[in-house]
C-alpha cells in the first residue's frame, strides 16, 4: 500500500494554545490539500515545550479543545492526523500522543522515557501502544523514547509503520553556536536515528520534531543545580521510508515535510487490539 504522509514542523510558543494550534491548523491545511493519509505533529505542539509551571492550566484528557479539534479535522478531511500534547488523568499528567482516526477513534500514548527536568513536571508512561488503522498498525514514540532500544523491541515485529513526535533541542548555544560540554553530540542525533529505526524494524518511520529558539534546561546531578543553554530545537523533522528510499530530512524553520511511503503486509487483515490507556479497548479490521 502506497500513501502520502506528512511530518509537520513547527515552533510553539510556551503557553500559548490557541496561537499554536492555529499555527498547526495551517500546517494540516496544506497536507490535506496534498492527499496526505496521515500528517504528524511535534510533542507538545499545543503548549509548547520547556521548563515552565503552568502545564496544569493546559492539561486536557481526550475530551478538551485540542484533540476535540484534531479529531475533527480527522472525520472532516479522512485523515489520520497525530500530535502531542500534556494529558491529564485524575491528578496526573503526562507528556502524551494522541491518534485521531477518520472513524472518530482518538488513541493516546504517553512517553515512557522522560529526561531532565521532565520527571518533575509528568508521570511516566508505562506501555508500549499499537493502533489498528486503514493504513496498518501504527506504533507510537515520543523523543527520548526513540533512544531506547527496549521501546523499539516492543514494536518489532507488531507494526507496519512507527511516528514519533519529539521537542528535540541542539543542545548548543544559540548565539555562541558552542555546544554543551556532555550532551552536544545529541542534537545531530535527530537526523540519523529515525533512519537507523526504520532500517532496524524495516518499516517507514515519520518522525516530526519542533522547531524555533528554546531554553534547554540540564540539572547538574548530584549538586542540587540546574544549568541553562539559550538553545534551539534541531528541526530535522523527516520520513524515513526503511530500506527502500533516502530519508527524507527537512531543514531549519516551519516546513511541511511530504512523502510517500509504502506498507507492505502480505498477511491481509486482522483484528488488532489497542493498548490505549485513555480510551476504551478498541478493536478492529486493519491491514496486519
Amino acid at each position: 500500500m502506497k500513501i502520502t504522509v506528512a511530518a509537520l514542523q513547527m515552533p510553539s510558543e510556551p503557553g500559548q494554545v490557541a496561537a499554536n494550534l492555529e499555527r498547526a491548523d495551517a500546517l494540516l491545511t496544506k497536507a490535506h490539500q496534498a492527499d496526505t493519509a496521515l500528517a504528524v505533529l511535534p510533542e507538545l505542539f499545543n503548549t509548547g515545550y520547556g521548563l515552565h509551571p503552568d502545564f496544569a492550566l493546559h492539561a486536557e484528557g481526550i475530551e478538551g479543545p485540542t484533540l476535540r479539534h484534531l479529531s475533527r479535522r480527522s472525520r472532516e478531511w479522512r485523515m489520520g492526523i497525530a500530535g502531542g500534547f500534556v494529558e491529564r488523568d485524575g491528578r496526573h499528567l503526562y507528556d502524551a500522543l494522541a491518534l485521531c482516526l477518520p472513524s472518530g477513534s482518538v488513541h493516546v500514548y504517553r512517553k515512557r522515557n522522560l529526561v531532565f527536568w521532565e520527571p518533575f513536571r509528568f508521570r511516566r508512561g508505562r506501555s508500549p501502544l499499537v493502533v489498528p488503522t486503514p493504513w496498518g498498525r501504527i506504533g507510537l514514540a515520543i523523543c527520548a523514547d526513540m533512544i531506547q532500544r527496549p521501546v523499539w523491541d516492543d514494536y518489532r515485529g507488531r507494526i507496519d509503520l512507527a511516528v514519533i513526535a519529539a521537542a528535540w533541542p541542539d543542545f548548543a548555544c544559540r548565539h555562541s553556536t558552542r555546544a554543551h560540554w556532555l550532551f552536544g553530540g545529541l542534537g545531530p542525533l535527530s537526523a540519523e536515528i529515525p533512519a537507523k529505526v526504520a532500517g532496524d524494524l524495516d518499516v517507514p518511520v515519520i518522525f516530526a520534531n519542533q522547531c524555533g529558539v528554546t531554553r534547554t534546561t540540564i540539572p547538574v546531578l548530584g549538586l542540587g543545580l540546574v544549568q541553562e543553554i539559550a538553545d534551539r530545537f534541531t528541526g530535522r523533522s523527516s520520513i524515513c521510508d526503511a530500506r527502500r528510499n533516502p530519508p527524507v530530512i527537512a531543514e531549519g524553520g516551519p516546513r511541511l515535510v511530504l512523502s510517500d511511503i509504502l506498507i507492505s503486509d502480505p498477511r491481509g487483515p486482522h483484528s488488532w487490539r489497542s493498548t490505549s490507556p485513555s480510551v476504551p479497548a478498541v478493536f478492529s479490521s486493519a491491514p496486519g
